[in-house]
């Protein structure tokens, strides 16, 4: 399968985003991704995986307070694959504009990204499920 992740692109900067355009482009990106996880996976297998993308938001939030080098570092010492950091330095970038647009506060929980995003998501079994675990 494959799977589309352009949205997961870097912008030049976090200026020029909209709250509303930003929530969009989570709910493109992040939140299809997960979507798009869970369609092709046991329901029963569900909750644990939401629980690992509310762990892989805060994993990104306590990497996003390190320099890249040090990242990258800590990305070859724990074996992470080039999906994986692109995944976990996508959410670091999601995080860091959700901040300096004001969709974050400093001190809100990280996995809050992902609410973001499902307020502009369509309805599925996979979407209701994730706006019930993530309160959405």
């Amino acid at each position: 399968m494959k799977v589309d992740l352009t949205a997961f692109l870097r912008k030049d900067s976090s200026s020029g985003w909209s709250q509303e355009d930003f929530k969009k482009h989570i709910k493109e990106s992040l939140v299809e991704l997960i979507r798009l996880e869970l369609e092709n996976i046991p329901r029963q297998e569900w909750d644990k995986t939401l629980r690992t993308w509310s762990k892989i938001c805060s994993f990104a939030d306590s990497l996003g307070k390190k320099e890249e080098k040090e990242r990258e570092e800590l990305y070859r010492k724990f074996q992470f694959d080039s999906m994986m950091v692109y995944i976990t330095e996508g959410v670091i970038e999601k995080l860091e504009i959700a901040r300096s647009i004001g969709l974050l506060k400093k001190g809100e929980r990280p996995e809050k990204l992902i609410s973001l995003g499902l307020e502009f998501a369509e309805e599925s079994e996979e979407t209701r499920f994730m706006k019930a675990f993530f309160r959405a």
